[in-house]
């Protein structure tokens, strides 16, 4: 089955704007609505060019923009179609030479590559054979192959603290109530027990009252 976009990339080949345009218009994959407008446009003035002239469309203008949009189509899917990793090809082809000598066990059914030969022979070539594949798959590192899929790698989770944005303050240490009040402090004593000597002018005031 003939794809639409390869119909309009053979139609820009050979330079029919007219076929190119009347199915590119009506895509929707790969073209935005204004690019659609712009190709309907064109389409019309190619068809219609003396009812889009009366109404003042510049005709080549809008050809024009039409036909740089459908190339652009063309030129992308294109690119689109033709770009495979060189890895993906080279292990695409690598299963296709393995899937064929898997099956070179199978010679013996062949009349042509078995006739006439006996059953020592055909253990002889068996053994020559299963040399040969034994070095292509060497060669070529047919063992080495693309994963099917890729593994998909989960990042470790990460635990994050979240801050709350409160901030312990700094309280104030509790009183305790059964406490007891700290005692007036006491007349300095003198070393040998006694009272410290008030002083001059205290004692002069202790006069002063004795004699009063």
């Amino acid at each position: 089955m003939i794809k639409k976009s390869d119909i309009v990339r053979e139609a820009v080949r050979e330079q029919d704007w007219k076929k190119a345009l009347q199915i590119a218009k009506d895509f929707h994959i790969g073209v935005t609505q204004e690019h659609r407008s712009k190709m309907a446009r064109a389409y019309e003035c190619i068809v219609h060019p003396d009812f889009y002239q009366q109404i003042g469309v510049d005709i080549p203008e809008a050809i024009e923009q039409g036909k740089a949009i459908v190339k652009e189509y063309a030129e992308s899917t294109r690119r689109k179609n033709t770009m495979m990793k060189w890895d993906v090809k080279h292990d695409k082809a690598k299963r296709v030479i393995d899937a064929f000598l898997e099956n070179a066990g199978y010679w013996q059914d062949r009349e042509d590559l078995s006739a006439g030969l006996t059953d020592e022979d055909k253990e002889l070539v068996n053994a020559e054979v299963a040399l040969m594949i034994a070095s292509i798959r060497k060669r070529y590192k047919l063992q080495e192959r693309l994963p099917e899929q890729e593994a998909q790698i989960q990042p470790e989770e990460v635990k994050t603290e979240i801050p709350t944005g409160e901030t312990k303050e700094t309280l104030p240490e509790p009183v305790n109530e059964d406490k007891e009040p700290e005692k007036p402090k006491r007349t300095r004593r003198t070393s040998t027990g006694e009272k410290k000597a008030p002083s001059r002018r205290k004692k002069k005031e202790v006069q002063e009252e004795e004699q009063a």
